[in-house]
């Protein structure tokens, strides 16, 4: 596959391994979707969604499956950073505050029953494989939410701990100054006042497209101002 990619750049080294799934709205209640399911081509070595990357490189043969992540992108579980000390050498305290709001872990709990009915699906045929994780033997909605709590991390999606606004709780401004610091401007993630139903990425990479813009041509830098509160951001979770 190495060898096909660097010749041809075809083959499945093209994929980046999680480039299939879908968002689902878990009940008719919800107005947008607040799940997404991510299909990987790969049997997973852990129940926790990272500790195949983690032990991939060390574990001499990997057998043939495949897995679905759920992950509730609707989050309403809050999380805080708050500074430890005064002493900017000491790390801050930081409290995820993952499946605080009984919403989220009920998300995912339907993110797990849908992942089952796809992976059990007839039309596998000769790949039908069988469930490893979370394992047949967990059925009941109290077993599926303990394995939610002991295997849920954050799905690399980290925000709003700068979040950018207007408001008493803002620590950067729509222009993504600083607020009472003066040439200090925070250009990532963490700025995001209400995570994005899907992948931070490509929003990450514009806040710094707006923000070299902002820095290089302050001249046409033009912001709008709003004085409505904003969401607060929420903690992503992943099964």
């Amino acid at each position: 596959p190495v060898l096909r990619w660097l010749l041809t750049k075809k083959g499945m080294m093209t994929s980046v391994g999680c480039d299939h799934g879908a968002f689902v709205k878990t009940t008719p209640a919800c107005d947008q979707a607040d799940l997404q399911v991510r299909f990987l081509a790969a049997k997973a070595l852990g129940p926790d969604g990272m500790t195949t990357y983690t032990k991939f490189r060390s574990t001499r043969s990997v057998e043939d499956g495949y897995s679905f992540q759920s992950v509730a992108i609707r989050a309403k579980s809050k999380g805080r950073v708050r500074l430890a000390s005064s002493n900017t050498h000491v790390k801050p305290s930081i409290d995820g505050g993952y499946l605080s709001n009984s919403e989220d872990i009920a998300t995912l709990r339907e993110g797990i029953k849908l992942g089952r009915a796809l992976g059990n699906r007839p039309e596998w045929g000769a790949y039908l494989g069988q469930e490893v994780y979370p394992g047949t033997h967990i059925q009941t909605d109290d077993q599926i939410d303990e394995y939610i709590k002991n295997s849920v991390h954050t799905a690399n999606a980290l925000t709003g701990t700068c979040k950018m606004g207007v408001g008493k709780d803002a620590v950067v401004d729509p222009e993504l100054r600083v607020i009472g610091v003066n040439g200090v401007r925070v250009a990532d993630s963490s700025v995001i006042p209400c995570i994005t139903g899907g992948q931070t990425g490509t929003p990450t990479v514009m806040i710094a497209d707006r923000a070299a813009a902002f820095i290089s041509n302050p001249s046409t830098m033009t912001a709008v101002y709003s004085t409505d509160e904003v969401e607060p951001a929420r903690a992503v979770a992943t099964a």
